[in-house]
């Protein structure tokens, strides 16, 4: 739990406007603090948020080293953090224990540590003082494999070892949750605890059965995790499980991350100070995904959670922000029917995009000042020119510059042999808006009834994205 810190505490702007942080404890806290090695300076006392840390108080240290913390009222239980002049720092838990003292040195504040009146305190640095000793053995036997690979019985040992202090581990992390559990150490682990597959049998087969366990895992994963306790939100580790549960467990489809949205924020929602974290956490994360199609997921949120008025905390100018995003990007999802452009092209005729007949269609945004561009053009043509006609494909390349001129010059040097408009002299409105153009270039590809198959992709994924929507297109026949 101890970690490298660079004393930056970013100011809690965004969150500050839409979450109010709900206090749970009614106590005060008086913690003394003893650093040897420190005299007349001062240090912080600050609180985790998620992955980010705030400050919460400024401390002077005296001239024998002591610093005394006397807490707000109703101050959250949580894990905290003593920074120190330079780099040096510790964590300490709030929870049941409202006053104690600890004492340690400069020099490493973990390993020195010693604690009065506080049993919370005192079993984490023990959980801490273990698991410290035991990866330390973990990384000399795993050192010593690799010293004596080719030699399978000496592996072999080694491994023997590496299992046993990984038994060792689970056992104390297991003897210490049922011995003690109202103690917040018992409560971080329990957030980290994981479902095990290794036990899981398909009761059909009566086997081990990947699927089987895949869903078991992912339909277990938040079981140990109480989503309505607010003491979560001032850990380090809960946005790390979120985020392994939506990267790494949650099914990648839009709709089954859906599902899973929903079932965490109603599992949440006893809790209003976590029920808005986590909604404000699903809607960040995928409003900035950049993996194709994740952003149904953040107009879904926003549909659902935002413009209905469900979310009455958010502030009505980020609110109005999130809608109007929401409002661009809904049209242009994955399977919409892709909004119609008619352009001019450079003999001046007016091209109807919806009117190109072809199994698919590849929108390319370009300028011709670009160098990106070039590239990926470039990539483009060779495709095109090569497998383009065993796919049906045509393109449709709006120059995004208003320079007819230069528009012209750039086609005719890099022989760009396709439907060529200019993006300015449209008929249908600012192409800016409709297809969310802030920077070129951009690829979107049709199918033949104009619906988005894929969007805002590297041109050397053209191939890989026909062949497979053209297999998929087979399937369903």
């Amino acid at each position: 739990m101890v970690r490298n810190y660079n004393r930056r505490f970013p100011v809690l702007l965004i969150l500050c406007i839409i979450l109010a942080i709900t206090s749970m404890g009614q106590q005060e806290y008086r913690v003394n603090f003893k650093i040897q090695g420190l005299k007349d300076t001062t240090c912080l006392i600050a609180y985790y948020y998620g992955k980010s840390t705030y400050v919460e108080d400024t401390l002077s240290i005296d001239g024998s080293g002591q610093c005394r913390f006397h807490s707000r009222p109703n101050l959250p239980k949580g894990m905290y953090i003593l920074i120190l002049p330079g780099k040096a720092h510790f964590d300490f838990i709030l929870n049941n224990d409202s006053k104690f003292s600890m004492e340690t040195n400069l020099s490493d504040p973990v390993k020195h540590m010693k604690i009065k009146y506080s049993k919370e305190n005192s079993l984490f640095y023990q959980y801490l003082w273990f698991t410290r000793e035991q990866h330390e053995q973990t990384l000399l036997w795993s050192s010593l494999q690799k010293q004596v690979q080719g030699q399978p019985d000496s592996v072999r040992v080694l491994q023997q070892e590496v299992d046993r202090i990984s038994r060792a581990v689970a056992a104390y992390k297991t003897d210490l949750t049922i011995n003690n559990p109202d103690a917040f150490i018992s409560f971080l682990i329990n957030i980290l605890n994981e479902p095990d597959i290794h036990l899981v049998k398909d009761n059909d087969k009566g086997n081990n059965d990947s699927v089987f366990q895949y869903f078991f895992y992912a339909t277990h994963y938040l079981d140990p995790i109480d989503l309505t306790d607010s003491r979560l939100l001032r850990t380090p580790v809960f946005e790390m499980k979120l985020e392994h549960y939506l990267s790494k467990v949650v099914f990648p489809v839009p709709d089954s991350i859906l599902v899973s949205c929903a079932i965490l924020l109603e599992k949440a929602r006893p809790n209003q100070e976590v029920y808005r974290y986590v909604l404000w956490y699903l809607t960040r994360y995928y409003e900035n995904s950049e993996i194709m199609g994740f952003d149904k997921v953040f107009v879904s949120l926003v549909d659902n959670y935002y413009m209905n008025g469900h979310s009455p905390w958010v502030d009505t100018n980020l609110n109005k922000a999130l809608i109007e995003k929401a409002n661009r990007l809904r049209p242009l999802l994955i399977g919409t029917k892709a909004p119609n452009l008619i352009m001019q092209d450079t003999s001046l005729n007016l091209v109807s995009m919806h009117e190109v007949a072809s199994n698919y269609l590849l929108l390319l945004f370009w300028d011709p000042d670009c160098g990106h561009c070039k590239v990926e053009t470039e990539k483009v043509q060779t495709f095109y020119n090569s497998e383009g006609g065993s796919y049906g494909l045509k393109v449709f390349a709006v120059c995004t510059d208003t320079n007819f001129v230069k528009m012209k010059k750039a086609i005719k040097d890099r022989q760009l042999n396709w439907i060529n408009v200019n993006g300015p002299r449209t008929l249908t409105g600012n192409f800016h808006d409709q297809y969310d153009i802030i920077q070129t270039p951009v690829l979107y590809l049709l199918n033949d009834k104009k619906e988005i198959v894929a969007k805002r992709f590297p041109a050397d994924q053209l191939g890989t994205i026909l062949k497979y929507d053209t297999l998929r297109r087979l399937g369903s026949q």
